[in-house]
């Protein structure tokens, strides 16, 4: 995990530059906010958002990598449980095995998406009034 923690915080160092370029902080600096402010409360949260994802991403990564290292030092998981139901053909338990990979795979995916909502408001914010817009679009063909 060492190189991906370099990796997240080389890209998060790039979008932070990135975004600390943009005009809505420009303008917000020339309103006078205070620079702790800008950097914690505007441009942090629009500069996770791809570090985010490819956190959630290297997740997956991780679940294959746990494959291979139990295997290679014959620690007991479930990934040498795959290894060895794959090495005997029971193929019930391979499919066990890669639905609990994807099922974990699949719920770190949906806490990413839930991220998203909690470190921008903005996202939340958008989903909200989509949801206002079909409850009154409902309402008004009733």
């Amino acid at each position: 995990s060492l190189p991906t923690l370099g990796a997240v915080a080389r890209q998060t160092r790039s979008q932070m530059l990135e975004v600390i370029r943009s005009d809505y902080l420009m303008t917000a600096r020339m309103k006078g906010v205070s620079e702790r402010k800008i950097l914690y409360g505007h441009a942090l949260p629009n500069a996770l958002i791809p570090v985010i994802t490819s956190i959630g991403t290297n997740f997956g990564r991780a679940l294959g990598g746990t494959v291979v290292v139990e295997t290679v030092f014959t620690i007991p998981g479930m990934g040498s449980y795959m290894i060895n139901a794959i090495n005997t053909r029971d193929y019930p338990a391979v499919r066990g095995s890669v639905m609990v990979f994807a099922i974990m795979f699949t719920l770190v995916m949906l806490l990413v998406d839930l991220a998203y909502a909690f470190i921008n408001p903005r996202i939340k914010a958008k989903y909200q009034g989509e949801h206002k817009k079909k409850m009154r679009k409902e309402k008004v063909n009733s």
